[in-house]
């Protein structure tokens, strides 16, 4: 529940990006392809402007990757990008086509039987990937990634790219890796309120290292975009949340984005009750943010130095995907608390109060009043549950399972049960719209037999 980060310090790390790039952008083909042929959309004509090769292209890389992954074969030609960098420059140059040109399409003729196998292919080679891609839900289908410097705040210096090229230039100074930024995977799948994205500041206190001891503020603030999300612009003020950023769009916001463009997580909570989602904080997004800092600091206690009796306080920001499933971005060691908005004035003077009752009232009487402040206990934050979310296609019958953190009420389980059938019922529907649909499209003499209809 971390979107993926490349550290770039050396060229062994370059290459390893620039194979995590390459494959999402062969991966996300595959999505752009099977997604257009469900959608019943056309992208087959004798004129197109992308050479229908590069779809045997991407389906033999796929292919390729998945050998490699399933053997641990490291010789595999296909990955030696530097030997074949005009077959890959040529290959981007189609895929940003797809991606930004709504009309693009394959040069051949249109055929239902070809449509058919290229569909067939390109969905199992998808089904086939999730093993070894376990983040290509997030990633969506445009392959951009956030430039991170390792050392700013207030989202000084970040920018998005998903051009290799451009990002390339960002790290390097005359061919020497400046080690000063970080490459995240943009997460093209967030919750979105009002059209717009948002993200959480989740203050947590650390009290020990060893054993490791945290708490939790059950109270936060939630940033929004000023303006509505689309993966086709690159505005920082549809992407990129930070109040200092935002504070220069509050006059040309979306009018039901808050004014300060900001709320507490109890106005969150309202919202997700208005949409028929009243489970989902207690059950799927406040756990699963104990979960992830816990390991977090779990993973960090070989490295890290800890004197006794001190405590820290630190800022998490977390995204929430479409599906309710908190990915942890980044972790502030020194949160800002200044009262740039109505909503952390309000809230700060009580987190320092609560700090206070954890750190030296609780110390000296365990029963001691800890305000806000939850002790993360990992035994109740494990995710012992599948959570189901719609698939990349609505007419699979299959069930797609996202992690989640384990069932904290008895009423969960029916939940979820209910969940599952009203997915399988909706997709049983939608198949039966797909194939009225597909009979009105295909015609000809063996339509009956390529529906499947005929005897």
């Amino acid at each position: 529940m971390i979107p993926r980060c490349h550290y770039i310090r050396c060229e062994a790390d370059s290459e390893a990006f620039v194979e995590d790039y390459i494959t999402t952008a062969l991966v996300s083909t595959l999505k752009i392809i099977v997604q257009a042929i469900e959608n019943n959309k056309m992208i087959f004509t004798a004129n197109g402007n992308i050479p229908y090769t590069v779809i045997d292209f991407v389906k033999l890389c796929v292919f390729k990757f998945l050998n490699k992954q399933k053997t641990g074969n490291t010789e595999t030609d296909m990955w030696k990008f530097k030997n074949q960098k005009k077959i890959w420059n040529e290959f981007m140059i189609y895929y940003s086509k797809l991606i930004i040109d709504s009309n693009a399409k394959f040069d051949h003729e249109y055929i239902y039987e070809l449509e058919l196998d290229v569909y067939a292919k390109c969905k199992y080679l998808l089904g086939e990937v999730k093993t070894y891609c376990p983040q290509h839900y997030i990633d969506g289908i445009t392959n951009t990634w956030i430039i991170k410097p390792t050392s700013n705040c207030s989202g000084h210096g970040i920018i998005l790219s998903r051009d290799l090229h451009a990002i390339k230039q960002k790290i390097t100074v005359a061919d020497v890796f400046r080690k000063s930024y970080i490459l995240q995977k943009y997460i093209e799948r967030p919750l979105l309120v009002y059209t717009c994205k948002i993200d959480l500041r989740q203050w947590f206190l650390v009290t020990n290292m060893s054993p490791v001891v945290v708490w939790m503020y059950k109270e936060g603030y939630v940033r929004f975009c000023a303006n509505s999300f689309s993966m086709k612009k690159m505005d920082e003020s549809i992407h990129l949340s930070n109040v200092r950023l935002q504070t220069k769009y509050r006059k040309i916001r979306n009018p039901q984005v808050p004014e300060e463009c900001m709320w507490n997580y109890s106005e969150l909570q309202d919202h997700l009750r208005k949409i028929g989602q009243e489970y989902v904080w207690d059950e799927l997004i406040f756990p699963g943010m104990c979960e992830s800092i816990y390991a977090v600091l779990q993973a960090a206690t070989d490295t890290t130095a800890y004197r006794d009796k001190t405590f820290q306080l630190f800022g998490a920001d977390f995204l929430i995907t479409e599906n309710f499933i908190p990915y942890l971005i980044e972790i502030n060691s020194t949160p800002g608390l200044n009262p740039s908005t109505s909503v952390i004035a309000n809230l700060v003077p009580v987190l320092l109060s609560d700090i206070v009752k954890v750190t030296v009232d609780h110390v000296k009487n365990p029963n001691a009043d800890t305000g806000l402040f939850v002790k993360v206990v990992p035994e109740k934050c494990k995710p012992a549950t599948a959570v189901p979310v719609d698939s990349d296609n609505p007419a699979d019958s299959s069930v797609v399972y996202a992690v989640g953190p384990a069932a904290l009420t008895t009423g969960y389980n029916q939940r979820m049960a209910r969940m599952q059938k009203n997915l399988a019922e909706m997709r049983l529907q939608m198949v039966a719209r797909k194939t009225e649909r597909d009979a009105r499209r295909y015609v000809g003499v063996n339509r009956d037999l390529l529906l499947g209809t005929g005897n």
